[in-house]
């Protein structure tokens, strides 16, 4: 059990008053309640009710809440860094980040279990990415630690279709779409939506390569033209497009929804490569979106955290083959 000390520098009727009076939740005492020894005054166990004296040493738990309960995968994982307070993790592309029905047992949660190995571990991931998107992943250790990160800011990387030639933002509202009290997976922009915006700046202007490749290469057969038509459903379009470009584009999101920078690109008409729910049909297997760069404050600490890390091998690969 890790403990939280401070001084005491005035009188309080309660440890109860104390803890309000400085930000902590209901969640979050209660949870102190729970059991003896999460409290500790001047060395010894105490409940919410004791009063405190200026003077006084307090401690309590950093992290008084259950054991998180999922399945631990044991797999190697990316760290990018770690100490007593953050883990921070390089997620790949094609790995969910928390458990579904359909990847129970191939998920970053479950691997950062594994790798903490602790049965009072509790995951708190400070943000999420979409299973194909890759980059930095941020994960508290203890509820303290989580309750005093703040101003976290992220860079994300994305290619996307079409040529973009001035910075863009795009601010429209995001909503979920629920059938039968089901979530589906797609989003759309809608007025009842919650707020969010982002900015897109261009960094490089690019060729498909890929896509010219491949058209050079079906047009030498004109059998194989037609075998790729039947097998993209007729789509023709798919196949004698004549808009090759493709930019490399910084993204910055306010606050950030689920599917944000893919909705809010193809809304202006520059789906991310390989998005197959807002994009179009092309000749990658995800899309390419990367958190390259996060910085955050932490005010237990007083200090400033920035991590970057470079673009993953298939994403290198593809902005190397389109210079």
């Amino acid at each position: 059990m890790k403990y939280l000390e401070m001084k005491i520098e005035k009188n309080y009727e309660s440890v109860y008053i104390f803890l309000k009076e400085h930000g902590y939740s209901e969640h979050f005492i209660k949870n102190l309640r729970a059991y003896f020894g999460a409290i500790k005054v001047n060395g010894k166990a105490e409940n919410i009710n004791h009063k405190l004296k200026i003077g006084d040493t307090l401690k309590i738990d950093r992290n008084p809440f259950k054991g998180t309960e999922i399945e631990k995968i044991y797999a190697p994982i990316d760290v990018v860094y770690e100490d007593d307070y953050y883990l921070v993790v390089n997620k790949p592309a094609l790995l969910p980040t928390t458990p579904t029905r359909s990847h129970y047992h191939n998920n970053l949660a479950g691997m950062v279990c594994a790798y903490i190995d602790d049965s009072e571990f509790t995951l708190r991931i400070m943000n999420r990415l979409d299973k194909d998107a890759s980059g930095l992943i941020l994960i508290a250790k203890d509820t303290i630690t989580y309750q005093n990160t703040v101003n976290i800011e992220k860079e994300y990387y994305a290619i996307c279709h079409g040529e973009i030639r001035n910075k863009f933002v795009v601010e429209a509202p995001i909503c979920t779409v629920i059938n039968y009290g089901i979530n589906e997976r797609k989003r759309i922009i809608s007025p009842f939506g919650q707020y969010a915006k982002t900015t897109f700046t261009p960094l490089k202007r690019l060729k498909d390569v890929k896509f010219l490749n491949f058209r050079c290469q079906v047009m030498k057969n004109f059998r194989m033209i037609l075998y790729k038509i039947a097998l993209s459903g007729g789509n023709y379009n798919y196949i004698r497009k004549e808009n090759y470009a493709l930019t490399l584009v910084k993204a910055e999101i306010f606050k950030g929804r689920t599917h944000q920078i893919r909705l809010h690109a193809s809304s202006a008409n520059h789906p991310l490569i390989g998005d197959e729910i807002y994009g179009k049909r092309d000749l990658y297997n995800h899309s390419y979106l990367h958190l390259k760069k996060m910085k955050f404050h932490n005010n237990e600490l007083n200090k400033d955290f920035v991590f970057e890390i470079p673009y993953p091998a298939d994403f290198k690969k593809v902005v190397k083959s389109l210079r």
